[in-house]
């Protein structure tokens, strides 16, 4: 039993360590490095066309005291976990920043490479695989070397009208994800949007120049379409923000959880791809209502900065001998009452699952009776009232709007498509529904609560 003068004692240490803490100067630094493929080379829907924009590695370190983390945010579908131990490794090697306290994730665009490996032997491009490995680590070392004291602002707004839950419930009873526009049988969207925008402000404490911005906002980069490399609307909320701060300044977009959100409004026919018909009409729609919150988000006075990391065990979907043999068979593609697409990304989930547990997984004898992923959660404190969450995976927006709510932090922004490509992470309801994100998982059902409950660990652990 503690008494109560070890209970005093306990106290004194811990509140004269905050003292020290919130004493010190909230250093940042921002950087970003150009990763675009050279044309003609591996694209996500082919062979790409050349580049509509440049694809970016953007680093954001972050300095108080002794401790000190960075976010990589790039241009890319995924990280793939063999690019995020690599990367790490370098990142902490060369600036000191432990490798815990460092999480990469990607923006999810679909028109970038398809760099990733299925398996550490499987490199479409190893030369430009490299090169974007040196790029990542050159963004965060250009960004630690750039750190300056700096004033934080913090807040959220709403952006109403962009985003869609695109899962909705048909009149047979079934669940079906982007049913088409108009189609009579829609009843109503399965789940809820996140229409939240989450905002850091860096500002330099000497000048008060805005250095970076932070902007997470729930909905899927798959905008634009076609074969050319692109950043999809990131793009256009970040050229937004640079024209009216400067070239040197870098804006960051983090992906909020949106494994069932996407753009497509299906209530009626107008323009839903392209840089012209709906791409840039997005980014710079989203950049209008940065800029608009921005004279109202609160400064932190206190600043207050820690990073936390947890690595959890999540059980992986199971698969047969058989269904292992069929997936590589093409010519029996009928197995499952479910439509062609279906039964394509099944069999494409099935070999993935196959890798997974070749190079990634961890067996049934060490943790229960399911293969395991091995999935890290990473929670970066900024003060009293802000903290950031990094997930792996296509998040499922009810499971990021959990954590917001049960989060102590007022203001809580949560990124998906962190450290490792595991596909889609349903709730436990969207399971029982199924479709597309559900055949298309790797997961079990409950691994994404399983993220959600490890994420408020710590988040409580932090306040």
């Amino acid at each position: 039993m503690v008494s109560i003068r070890h209970l005093i004692c306990i106290l004194f240490v811990t509140a004269g360590w905050g003292a020290m803490v919130l004493a010190q100067a909230l250093e940042v630094g921002a950087a970003r490095r150009d990763i675009t493929p050279p044309e003609g080379s591996s694209h996500y829907r082919g062979e790409s066309s050349g580049a509509h924009d440049p694809l970016f590695a953007r680093a954001l370190v972050l300095r108080q005291g002794e401790e000190t983390g960075a976010l990589v945010i790039c241009d890319l579908i995924s990280i793939a976990r063999d690019l995020s131990v690599k990367a790490r490794s370098r990142i902490a090697e060369d600036t000191g920043i432990p490798y815990t306290n460092v999480s990469i994730t990607g923006t999810h665009t679909h028109t970038g490479p398809r760099y990733h490996p299925r398996s550490p032997s499987d490199v479409p491009d190893e030369e430009y695989y490299a090169h974007l490995i040196e790029e990542i680590v050159g963004a965060a070392v250009d960004a630690y070397r750039n750190l300056q004291p700096a004033q934080l602002q913090s807040g959220k707004t709403k952006q109403e009208g962009l985003s869609f839950n695109r899962r909705y419930l048909m009149k047979d009873g079934k669940v079906r994800f982007n049913p088409g526009f108009q189609n009579p049988d829609i009843v109503r969207p399965m789940g809820p949007i996140d229409p939240e925008v989450g905002l850091l402000v860096f500002q330099s404490a000497s000048s008060n120049d805005p250095l970076a911005t932070l902007t997470v906002f729930a909905m899927h980069l798959d905008t634009v379409g076609g074969n050319e490399y692109s950043a999809d609307y990131p793009m256009y909320l970040s050229e937004s923000l640079r024209s009216q701060f400067g070239t040197d300044f870098i804006s960051l977009f983090g992906t909020g959880t949106c494994g069932n959100i996407n753009h497509f409004d299906v209530s009626g026919p107008r323009p839903q791809s392209g840089h012209d018909g709906i791409t840039r009409k997005i980014g710079e729609t989203l950049a209008a209502t940065v800029r608009s919150a921005l004279p109202n988000l609160p400064k932190v006075n206190q600043p207050s900065f820690r990073v936390l990391s947890r690595t959890i065990f999540v059980p992986m979907q199971d698969f047969t001998p058989e269904e292992l043999a069929w997936a590589h068979d093409d010519s029996t593609p009928v197995r499952y009452r479910e439509r062609d697409f279906l039964q394509y990304r099944r069999k494409l989930k099935i070999r993935s699952l196959a890798n997974l547990r070749e190079y990634e997984a961890i067996p049934p004898s060490f943790a229960g009776d399911h293969w395991t992923l091995p999935l890290e959660v990473h929670a970066f404190r900024l003060s009293n009232d802000t903290a950031v969450v990094t997930l792996p995976g296509e998040i499922f927006v009810e499971l990021g709007l959990t954590i917001k709510e049960k989060s102590p932090f007022q203001n809580t922004l949560v990124i998906e498509l962190a450290n490792t490509n595991i596909a889609y992470v349903p709730n436990r309801e969207a399971f029982a529904q199924g479709d597309y994100e559900v055949i298309n998982s790797r997961v079990q059902p409950g691994g994404g609560e399983m993220l959600v409950e490890t994420a408020l660990q710590l988040l409580d652990q932090l306040k």
